[in-house]
């Protein structure tokens, strides 16, 4: 009993794995999501009559020429994968992400220089059209975010002019931790994004009470300390870039503080910043525009159906 239990682990009690965890910086939650994928291949591999040591770089015997070994080839993953895919029945979206482990999985142990080889590189994954969660916060929720924001800090408000620049522009998290100050034209209102972006350099308009405000803003002497000729971050930390882990600390406090029971993170900004604009009066075409899709089709994704736009923002 014991030899079957040693056997059934060869892979996940490996070299490979121990070293991938002891140095990977993933969450234990994503860590357990990995250890999941290697459990099934390493069934796989039982099934398919694998036995010995494990070791990728020599993991085929050659039939011509004993003693000599290969190391493990891609088509040993096209059958797992199809096994997946016929015998389980996954769908291309389990699917992908199963590929994405392997995918990440085999190219650490390739730059660890644990493999010779890296049979995964480039692989392709299924193309499926992930369904988008509605995250949207109603109005009620981003007034309260607001007020909690502007309560904390009345004075500079640097955490309530970002909030109110997510929910108005659109902008990626990204876009907006790296947006520079002298790209934000508040005499056209206008903001130009150049920077972090994932699709094409197109403007984004400013709403005029938003524009007021960050007049004001910029010009507070907490933010003229950094000040450097427009070439700062408009929201920074002190004269660096904000960090994502205090982006993250700012949303949950404000949760708090706001008395909402819900977890905010920050894409779901943007997403409300869709569903504002459609329930707004926005044309499909001008939010598009706006979020910077390329294709139209993915709006429609961001966007609630129709019959729940009064359920969204419905008036306090």
């Amino acid at each position: 009993m014991n030899q079957e239990v040693i056997h059934i682990s060869f892979l996940v009690q490996s070299a490979y794995v121990q070293f991938w965890s002891n140095q990977s910086t993933l969450r234990k939650s994503t860590k357990k999501q990995y250890i999941s994928v290697l459990k099934k291949f390493e069934a796989f591999l039982l099934d398919n009559g694998f036995e010995g040591d494990l070791d990728f770089d020599q993991f085929h015997a050659s039939r011509e020429h004993p003693g000599r070994f290969l190391p493990i080839q891609r088509q040993v993953f096209d059958r797992f994968f199809m096994d997946l895919k016929h015998h389980e029945h996954m769908s291309n979206m389990n699917l992908a992400a199963t590929i994405t482990v392997l995918r990440c999985f085999f190219e650490f142990l390739y730059e660890a220089d644990l493999i010779q080889h890296n049979p995964l590189l480039g692989y392709p994954r299924p193309k499926f059209e992930s369904p988008i969660q509605n995250t949207a916060l109603s109005k009620a929720e981003c007034l309260a975010l607001l007020q909690a924001a502007l309560h904390k800090s009345p004075f500079y408000r640097q955490e309530f002019v970002f909030l109110w620049f997510m929910l108005i522009t659109g902008l990626r998290l990204s876009e907006v931790r790296f947006l520079r100050r002298k790209r934000v034209h508040l005499d056209t209102r206008i903001v130009h994004v150049f920077d972090a972006q994932k699709t094409e350099k197109r403007p984004v308009a400013l709403p005029q009470d938003l524009t007021v405000e960050l007049e004001r803003y910029i010009q507070h002497p907490e933010y003229l300390k950094y000040a450097n000729q427009g070439d700062e971050y408009l929201f920074h930390q002190q004269g660096k870039i904000m960090t994502v882990d205090k982006i993250k600390r700012i949303l949950s406090e404000l949760t708090d503080d706001a008395g909402l029971t819900r977890h905010i993170r920050p894409h779901d900004l943007r997403r409300t910043a869709g569903y504002l604009m459609q329930t707004g009066g926005m044309s499909i075409i001008d939010i598009q525009h706006q979020l910077r899709h390329k294709n139209v089709g993915t709006t429609l994704r961001y966007v609630p159906p129709l019959n729940d736009l009064i359920k969204i923002l419905e008036d306090t």
